[in-house]
């Protein structure tokens, strides 16, 4: 029997990578301090090792390591993101159609999520200012490279006007930056927000989304060392820190051009299921450059997913993307999931036959 299609998990291609870390493994040396506590922050070598990998694939310029703390995956980063911004109210702003990890997040930790208006540049600066006066609200999680269902890429401009937004109401960003390196493979990087409004932003990245999730290795940079030093605090009382192994191997692949060719690879393999997905499913399917997911605007996405899950096809449920009393606009398709390209077009051609 065929197993089930899967457009659902939005994953990197893995089996090179698999195949680099059977290697990295085998020649990594295991010293006797890597097995006592860890640095509750991450070692310095891989926190410069992040600094850099930032500088040169994410738009970043120079970025002192002391701001940045390493994470188990770039969802605990937006946890202890939330932990540190401190919403006033119980209220997190956020895409009317955004990540669901977040929205899984904000109900853990009893928020609540106030949803705010979005174009085809991502988040609308007018719309911001304007929830965030009507609900007293100063936190806001925002997406503005690839986002997430819609693929969405702000603009300079656009950032420079939620930045400008962000100030003048005081606003924390929570950016959220997993698919940056993707985005900007082979071109000039747009600045994220942590450039642009770095004494307002907690930028929370990772490698999940580049060299596989299981790694999970993830970061978060703080407007400063000071505030970086509270989240180690936090990790030391809850995990005492973060396993030295896979961040060590990450690492050694940042530094010595292991990650830039596996990304290189992936951004080149994607271009290509992008333009695949885009000659099935036609001009109406929204995607970009070598993103690991597409969207595609539909009236009645829920009913959709019924259709393809009969014809062995699973998609991401699109209610998680949106607030319970919302209908969400579209379906998003994972594009990455597949290993085999074959497979991966078959699971397009369904989508098209049952649309």
């Amino acid at each position: 029997m065929t197993p089930p299609y899967d457009l659902a998990v939005n994953l990197p291609l893995r089996t090179d990578v698999a195949a680099a870390l059977g290697n990295a493994v085998a020649k990594t040396a295991i010293a006797v301090e890597d097995l006592g506590y860890p640095d509750p922050a991450g070692a310095l070598a891989v926190r410069r090792s992040i600094a850099g990998w930032l500088r040169r694939v994410g738009g970043h310029g120079a970025v002192d390591p002391s701001r940045i703390a390493l994470t188990l995956g770039a969802r605990q980063a937006l946890r202890l993101a939330l932990l540190q911004a401190r919403a006033p109210n119980g209220v997190l702003l956020v895409e009317d159609h955004t990540y669901q990890g977040v929205r899984a997040l904000a109900d853990a930790m009893g928020l609540r999520c106030v949803d705010v208006g979005m174009d085809g540049q991502g988040m609308r600066p007018d719309a911001l200012a304007l929830a965030a006066e009507r609900n007293g609200a100063t936190v806001v999680y925002v997406q503005p490279t690839l986002h997430n269902p819609t693929t969405a890429t702000m603009p300079l401009s656009r950032r420079m006007d939620i930045a400008a937004v962000a100030e003048a109401l005081g606003l924390t960003l929570i950016e959220g930056d997993v698919y940056g390196p993707l985005a900007w493979h082979g071109r000039d990087a747009v600045p994220p927000f942590a450039v642009l409004a770095p004494e307002r932003t907690l930028h929370a990245g990772g490698v999940g989304k580049i060299l596989g999730p299981g790694l999970r290795v993830g970061w978060l940079l703080h407007p400063d060392a000071p505030t970086c030093a509270l989240t180690a605090v936090t990790m030391q009382r809850e995990h005492d820190g973060i396993p030295t192994l896979w961040p060590s191997v990450v690492s050694r692949w940042m530094d010595d051009g292991t990650a830039d060719a596996l990304l290189e690879t992936l951004a080149l393999t994607m271009a290509e299921r992008n333009a695949t997905a885009r000659r099935i499913l036609g001009p109406e399917l929204v995607t970009h450059a070598s993103s690991l997911h597409a969207w595609l605007p539909f009236a009645d996405p829920v009913a959709v997913e019924e259709r393809l899950l009969a014809h062995g096809v699973r998609i991401a449920a699109s209610r998680g993307f949106v607030s319970a009393d919302r209908q969400p606009a579209g379906i998003r398709l994972a594009l990455g999931a597949e290993e085999d390209p074959a497979r991966l077009e078959k699971a397009l051609r369904l989508v098209a036959q049952v649309l």
